[in-house]
């Protein structure tokens, strides 16, 4: 479970900026369905960033994603440099801190950066340093990695390889970072989710989840498919066991549509966006682990008709599951609905074009945060900032005589 996450020199995040999945301070509404509580800390199971265009929402789940990226992506040689999407392409350091819940524990990892080399880093565990890194001093390390640090190069974060090195704690913390952060995109789904399908029973509560929300679809079916290696690289590798050839596994998956004229199969590539997110987001609703997933959904209503909108953030913050899902959207009429003050959050830039992240829970203002008042409204009055500035004089002058 995600707590908190703070970047800075990062896309349009210029200064540090935090983002937060803790639940504000005295706030009890819907405490019972929309907050997953734990012996550390209690967070919630959804958030909602809205925001004009081009004010750096989806740079927040490109954040998330892109320190992902560069902990499962490591440098090869001491030339090779890290990767940088700076502020402005400037030559500063970038910087990521955080902390979430894996297994019942709390960790908070903290890296800074730059393209030739590692600045700081730093892994606790319950608020006790594993490691703690600056530049090439290594002031924390764990037993198990004290005759190694000199294979620990410059460029090389020393949490990649402690869990390389089987290091236990390290390789428990970053088994969140690759299992447990979701990229919701359609362009690159990992069919192996839908492997769940062969499952008869999960089968049968997933088409009717799917039927409740009136999607044309009577059946999913899951198909292996080896992909054929070259007959060229067999060839290199001819003295090799013949199994590794066929351990190329991928999952086809069509749908199957009815129509006046019959039944007919989809490939899911060729679903809509919305029917494909929906299915996606269906396996994950229905698995209900106990240790759930962080979903980064990114425009979530470009995907879905409201009224599918306000039953998906119904089933978001459904006492049932425990998934978490930081969604994206200009579809103001959401703010409106059944979501907390802490989880609604805005994206803004300065005339500079420097994002800042606030939830309205951050005004001091109590009238701004009650329940009894929509939000939309107070919104499209300017009472939170973060609205589209459109001078629509100036678009117009723009098209000039006709």
């Amino acid at each position: 479970m995600l707590i908190n996450f703070e970047v800075s020199n990062y896309r349009s995040f210029r200064d540090n900026t935090e983002f937060s999945m803790e639940t504000g301070k005295y706030l009890k509404s819907f405490k019972d369905s929309h907050v997953i509580s734990s012996k550390h800390r209690n967070v919630l199971k959804s958030a909602v960033v809205f925001g004009g265009n081009a004010n750096g929402k989806t740079n927040l789940l490109f954040a998330i994603s892109f320190l992902r990226w560069i902990l499962m992506n490591p440098t090869q040689t001491e030339d090779h440099l890290l990767r940088t999407e700076t502020f402005s392409y400037n030559k500063e350091n970038t910087s990521f801190a955080i902390c979430f819940i894996k297994n019942n524990k709390e960790y908070r990892y903290q890296l800074e950066y730059n393209e030739r080399e590692v600045v700081k880093e730093n892994l606790s565990i319950n608020s006790i340093v594993f490691f703690d890194r600056y530049y090439q001093e290594f002031h924390v390390l764990p037993d198990s990695l004290q005759n190694l640090k000199n294979n620990i190069r410059k460029n090389t974060l020393l949490f990649f390889f402690a869990q390389s090195n089987n290091t236990p704690e390290a390789m428990e913390a970053y088994s969140w970072f690759r299992n447990d952060i979701i990229e919701v995109d359609t362009d690159e789904v990992d069919n192996e989710i839908f492997e769940e399908l062969e499952d008869q029973k999960f089968k049968e509560r997933f088409l009717c989840f799917l039927r409740a929300a009136d999607f044309n679809i009577v059946n999913v079916e899951v198909k292996k498919k080896i992909l054929p290696v070259p007959s060229e690289i067999k060839k290199l590798f001819k003295d090799m066991d013949n199994d590794l050839f066929n351990s190329n596994v991928v999952y086809e998956i069509y749908s199957t549509h009815k129509s006046r004229d019959g039944e007919f199969e989809v490939h899911f590539r060729n679903e809509s966006r919305g029917t494909k997110i929906f299915m996606f987001l269906a396996v994950y609703i229905l698995k209900n682990k106990l240790d759930g997933k962080v979903l980064l959904i990114d425009e979530f209503d470009q995907s879905f008709h409201q009224e599918l909108a306000e039953a998906l953030l119904d089933l978001f913050n459904n006492p049932k599951q425990n998934n978490q899902f930081i969604l994206t959207t200009h579809e103001l009429g959401l703010m409106n609905y059944n979501l907390r003050p802490d989880q609604i959050w805005f994206a803004e830039k300065n005339e500079f074009g420097e994002t800042d992240l606030f939830s309205i829970f951050d005004f001091d203002d109590p009238s701004l945060t009650r329940l009894d008042y929509g939000y939309k409204k107070r919104y499209l009055q300017g009472r939170y900032g973060a609205k589209q500035l459109i001078n629509i004089n100036k678009l117009t002058d723009a098209l000039g005589e006709l």
